[in-house]
C-alpha cells in the first residue's frame, strides 16, 4: 500500500562537493555551516558568499537548508551571531539549527520570520522539552539519540512541533551538549565544534576498593576489559529497521556527516533515499548489497543504536576507534621480493584502486590496490612494500568505484507550465513555477524583438513550442504550454533559443527570490539589528559587587556528604539521591523507586535542618520520562527547599505540579550570555553559569544580566572534579559485568589514558554512566575577584566523595570569604584534592 508522505531524508554538506553530492543523490534537506559559529570547525564548511550561494543552488533542486549555529556563544560574540543570523535571512536559509538559548532569544526578537530547530546539542529528551521549544518559537527538535523509538513516539504523539532523529553515522559516548571532557583535557571545547574525540583514545579501567578519608582511592588496579578504547561508540545504521521509523510520526531523518567526504554522503544518502522510496511504493526489503556500502563508506562496527532497540552495552566497540571497512581474509604468506599471498575467505573480492588495511603484530599496513594476480585455492598475490604477518586479518577499507555510482534520482527539476502569446508580433512568456512545498512562483517576460511576417516559410506553433522546451542545463522542466499563436510570423530559432534563456534565466531568479525575505522585512529587520547592537554598547557594563556576600553550595550524591557540608557551614546543599526512582538496574544491590528515594531526601532533610541549610532536591542531568513521571509525583510530598533541574522544559514542570516551589538550574543548560539568563529568568531562582567560561567572560555576562527584569541569583562553580561526561552506556557493568559491580560495593572507579591521568568515574541513581576531570578545579584564590563580578553564590561539587572531604572543603571556603590566609588555603584545598588542581578555562579560557 502506498503511503503519500515520508519523513525528510536530511543530508550532511560540510563542503561544496559533498552539498553537490547530497543533492544529486536524492536528498530532500541539507543542514550545512558558516566558518564560524557551526558544531563541526573541522569541517571545510562556507564563507558568507559561499552559504548564499549553497542555499540558491539547492532552493533551484527543490531542496531545503539548515543552516547550523548551534555552537555556545559568549557575550562578546552575541553582536557577531546577531549580523550572521541577519545573513542567512536575507540569503533564504529555510532554517537555522541552534543550541544556545540565548541564540534562541536573539533569533525569535532579530527575525522571527526565520525557522528555528533545536540542534540535539540541547538535549531535548521528554515532552516537556518539545513543550518549552515550541513555546520559544521553534518549529522543531532534533531529539537526543538515546532515546527508543517507543520513546519518540510517545513525544510525536503530543508534541506541538516536528520532531527529527538521526539515523545513521557517528555516535558520541556523551549525550550531545552535554560533553566537557575535550574541553576540560585541552581546551578545545565541543559546544563550540572544537572537540579533539578524546572518546577515541584508549583507556585503561581501574578500580579501588579502599579510599582515604577524602574518598581518593588507595592502591589502584586494572579491570581487565575486551579492548582499551572504552568511550569509542560503534556508528550508528539503523537501514535494517529503517521501515519502522518511517512509519513513525517523525518528520526527518538525518543522516551525521559534515566531515565526511562526498563520496560517503553519495553513498549513504543513495542507500537511504532508495530505501525509502521503496518503502513509499510498499515493496522495500534491506540489501545485502546496500549494507556492505554503507560498511565500505564508513563504519567502526554498526549499531542500530537505542532508537533501534540496542541495549545499552552495544553502543560501543572497544577494540578500534577507528573506519574497519569490510573484513575480506587473512594472509597466507609473505616474500622478501614484497609479495603477500592473501586467502579470500569474505564475499567481496577487492578491486584495483581499492584500499586495504592490514593487521599485522599491533600495526595497521594499509595500501592501495595497484594490481591483482589470482592464484589456485582461492588466493591473492599484492604487492606490498612492508612485512606482515602469515594470519593477519585484511580489510578492505576504500571501494574505489563506490563514490563514482549515480544516485537514485538525478537532481529535482522544478516544473514550470508556460504561456505564450503575442503583443502585435512580440511574443510574451509568462510562467507558473510549481516549488515543493505548494508555492506557486510567477515570470513575465516580454521579448525584446518582434518577429517578422513570413515571406516563404513561417513556424509553426510545434516549433516555437519545441524550442521553447530544450530546458537543458537548467533547473527547470517545462510542463503544459499554452500558446495563442496568430500564425505566418517568422524569427531566426537562434533568437527564440535567446528568449527561451532570458525566460529561465528570469525564472530562475524570481524562484532565488521567492525564498527570501521581501524586501521591506529585510529592512526591518536591519533596522533591529541596528538597535540591538546600538543598545548593547549604550548600556552599562560593569557589575556591581555581590551585595550580601558569596554563600556557599554544594553538590552531594549522599547522605554522609549532606552532613558533612551542612556540618562544614553550607548555607545550600543540591542533594542528588543515588537510588534510582525507576525500575530496578541490574547492577543495584535492591529495588529502588519513589518510595526510597522520598525516605532518603526526609532523611536528608533532618540531617540538614540542624545547621538552617536549604535542602535542595537536585534531579539528574539526563531526566527521561520514567524518572518524570515519579518525580512530578512526588513533589506534592517532599519537603524540600528548592528543586534543581537541567534540561530545558523541567522548571515549568516543576512549576505546573507545585506552583510554590522554586527551582534552580545547574550547568546542564550551558549558559554562556546575558541573553540566556533573560530568557529563563521567568522561571528559575538560580541559574549555574557554564564552567567553560573565563573570568573576563562571566564578568561581561554578569554586568549584562543585571539589566533583567528581575534577574536569577548567578552561581560559579569553583571546586571539584567537574563533570565532563554523562552517557546512557554504563561503562561499569558493561566491562566487568553487572554482577560483580552489583557485589563490589563502593569501590572508586577510574578511567586511565595514556599520560597517566585518571578520570573518576560514577554511575548515578539511574544507571547512566559519569566521567569526572581527572584534576580538580580549584577557584579558592579567585574568590575576591567573583565577589567583585555579580555573582550570588559559589559551588563546590563532592559528589562521589566522603562527609570529611565536605566538611572540610566547606571550612576552607568559608575561611577564605571571611578573610582567611589565602595561600595557607589554597595549599589545604589542594592537599584533599583528587588529581592535583586547576584554574580551568575560568583561568585559562578555551582554545579554539
Amino acid at each position: 500500500m502506498r503511503k503519500s508522505r515520508m519523513p525528510e531524508l536530511l543530508a550532511p554538506a560540510g563542503s561544496w562537493g559533498a552539498l553537490e553530492a547530497a543533492l544529486d543523490s536524492g536528498a530532500d534537506a541539507v543542514y550545512l555551516a558558516g566558518k564560524r559559529f557551526g558544531a563541526r570547525r573541522g569541517a571545510e564548511n562556507f564563507d558568507d558568499s559561499e552559504l548564499a550561494r549553497a542555499i540558491d543552488l539547492a532552493h533551484l533542486s527543490s531542496v531545503r537548508v539548515y543552516v547550523a549555529v548551534n555552537t555556545l556563544i559568549p557575550e562578546a560574540e552575541l553582536e557577531e551571531v546577531a549580523a550572521h543570523l541577519l545573513s542567512l535571512y536575507e540569503a533564504g536559509a529555510d532554517a537555522v539549527l541552534v543550541q544556545d538559548l540565548g541564540v534562541v532569544s536573539l533569533a525569535r526578537d532579530l527575525v522571527p520570520e526565520l525557522e528555528l530547530h533545536a540542534s540535539t546539542q540541547m538535549t531535548i529528551t521528554s515532552i516537556e522539552g518539545a513543550r518549552w521549544a515550541a513555546d520559544m518559537g521553534l518549529s522543531r527538535a532534533v531529539l537526543a539519540r538515546e532515546l527508543s523509538l517507543a520513546e519518540v513516539e510517545e513525544i510525536a504523539r503530543a508534541s506541538p512541533i516536528e520532531l527529527e532523529v538521526f539515523v545513521h553515522g557517528a555516535l558520541c559516548y556523551s549525550y550531545s551538549g552535554q560533553c566537557l571532557l575535550s574541553s576540560v583535557i585541552g581546551g578545545r571545547s565541543g559546544n563550540r565544534g572544537s572537540c579533539a574525540q578524546p572518546c577515541r583514545k584508549p583507556y585503561r579501567l581501574l578500580r579501588s576498593r579502599r579510599r582515604d578519608a577524602f574518598g581518593r582511592p588507595l592502591q589502584l588496579e586494572e579491570i581487565p576489559t575486551e579492548g582499551r578504547y572504552l568511550l569509542s561508540t560503534r556508528d550508528l545504521s539503523v537501514y535494517p529497521h529503517i521501515e519502522d521509523l518511517a512509519r513513525a510520526s517523525i518528520a526527518a531523518l538525518k543522516i551525521e556527516g559534515r566531515m565526511r567526504s562526498p563520496e560517503y554522503v553519495r553513498t549513504v544518502v543513495s542507500i537511504y533515499r532508495r530505501a525509502l522510496d521503496g518503502i513509499s511504493e510498499g515493496g522495500w526489503s534491506p540489501s545485502e548489497e546496500d549494507e556492505r556500502d554503507l560498511a565500505l563508506a564508513f563504519n567502526r562496527t554498526f549499531t542500530p543504536g537505542c532508537i533501534g532497540g540496542a541495549p545499552r552495552g552495544d553502543l560501543v566497540s572497544a577494540e578500534r576507534p577507528d573506519h574497519r571497512g569490510l573484513w575480506i581474509g587473512k594472509v597466507v604468506s609473505w616474500d622478501r621480493r614484497g609479495g603477500a599471498s592473501v586467502r579470500v575467505e569474505g564475499s567481496v573480492l577487492p578491486e584495483v584502486g581499492d584500499g586495504l588495511v592490514i593487521l599485522s603484530g599491533g600495526r595497521e599496513v594499509g595500501l592501495v590496490v595497484r594490481s591483482l594476480k589470482s592464484s589456485q585455492g582461492g588466493t591473492l598475490s599484492l604487492a606490498m612494500g612492508e612485512r606482515v604477518d602469515g594470519g593477519a586479518e585484511v580489510f578492505l577499507t576504500r571501494r574505489a568505484s563506490l563514490g563514482r555510482r549515480p544516485g537514485p534520482r538525478s537532481r529535482r527539476e522544478i516544473p514550470i507550465d508556460l504561456s505564450v502569446r503575442w503583443e502585435g508580433r512580440r511574443p510574451v512568456l509568462e510562467g507558473k513555477a510549481h516549488l515543493p512545498d505548494g508555492k506557486v512562483v510567477a515570470t513575465h517576460l516580454e521579448s525584446d524583438f518582434a518577429m517578422e511576417l513570413a515571406r516563404e516559410r513561417p513556424l509553426s506553433a510545434e516549433e516555437i513550442e519545441a524550442q521553447l522546451r530544450k530546458t537543458g542545463g537548467t533547473p527547470f522542466a517545462i510542463g503544459t504550454v499554452e500558446m495563442d499563436y496568430p500564425g505566418r510570423l517568422f524569427a531566426p530559432l537562434g533568437e527564440i533559443n535567446r528568449l527561451r534563456r532570458e525566460f529561465l534565466e528570469l525564472a530562475e531568479r524570481e524562484v532565488i527570490a521567492s525564498y527570501r525575505p521581501a524586501e521591506g522585512a529585510a529592512v526591518m529587520a536591519g533596522a533591529r539589528l541596528s538597535r540591538f547592537i546600538g543598545g548593547r554598547r549604550a548600556a552599562p557594563r560593569r557589575p556591581s559587587s555581590s551585595k550580601n556576600g558569596l554563600s556557599i553550595s554544594v553538590y552531594a550524591d549522599s547522605l554522609a556528604a549532606v552532613a558533612g557540608a551542612a556540618e562544614g557551614g553550607s548555607r545550600r546543599i543540591y542533594f542528588e539521591p543515588p537510588v534510582g526512582i525507576g525500575t530496578r538496574r541490574r547492577c543495584s544491590p535492591k529495588d529502588t523507586g519513589p518510595a526510597e528515594v522520598l525516605e532518603i531526601l526526609g532523611r536528608a532533610g533532618e540531617v540538614t535542618s540542624d545547621t538552617g541549610a536549604d535542602l535542595v532536591w537536585k534531579w539528574p542531568r539526563i531526566t527521561r520520562r520514567r524518572f518524570l513521571d515519579s518525580a512530578l509525583s512526588l513533589l506534592k510530598e517532599v519537603e524540600v527547599a528548592e528543586v534543581m533541574v537541567e534540561g530545558v522544559g523541567l522548571a515549568g514542570a516543576v512549576k505546573e505540579g507545585r506552583p510554590d516551589m522554586r527551582v534552580s538550574a545547574s550547568v546542564g543548560l550551558n549558559v554562556w550570555n546575558s541573553l540566556a539568563v533573560e530568557l529563563l529568568a521567568p522561571e528559575l531562582s538560580r541559574l549555574t553559569l557554564s564552567p567553560e567560561l573565563s573570568a573576563r567572560e562571566v564578568e561581561e555576562l554578569c554586568g549584562r544580566a543585571r539589566s533583567t527584569s528581575e534577574p536569577p541569583d548567578l552561581e560559579v562553580l569553583v571546586q571539584g572534579n567537574v563533570e565532563a561526561m554523562v552517557a546512557e552506556n554504563c561503562l561499569l557493568s558493561s566491562a566487568p559485568g553487572c554482577e560483580e559491580v552489583a557485589a563490589s560495593g563502593d569501590p572508586f572507579w577510574g578511567i586511565e589514558d595514556e599520560t597517566g591521568r585518571v578520570f573518576p568515574v560514577r554511575a548515578d541513581g539511574e544507571g547512566r554512566t559519569h566521567v569526572q576531570n581527572a584534576v580538580e578545579l580549584s577557584l579558592l584564590d579567585q574568590l575576591p575577584k567573583l565577589a567583585g563580578l555579580g555573582v550570588s553564590s559559589i559551588a563546590i561539587d563532592a559528589r562521589g566523595r566522603t562527609a570529611e572531604y565536605a566538611r572540610r572543603i566547606v571550612e576552607i571556603y568559608d575561611d577564605a570569604l571571611k578573610g582567611g590566609d589565602l595561600d595557607r588555603l589554597r595549599r589545604e584545598a589542594r592537599e584533599i584534592s583528587l588529581g592535583g588542581t586547576t584554574g580551568g578555562a575560568f583561568l585559562r579560557g578555551r582554545r579554539e
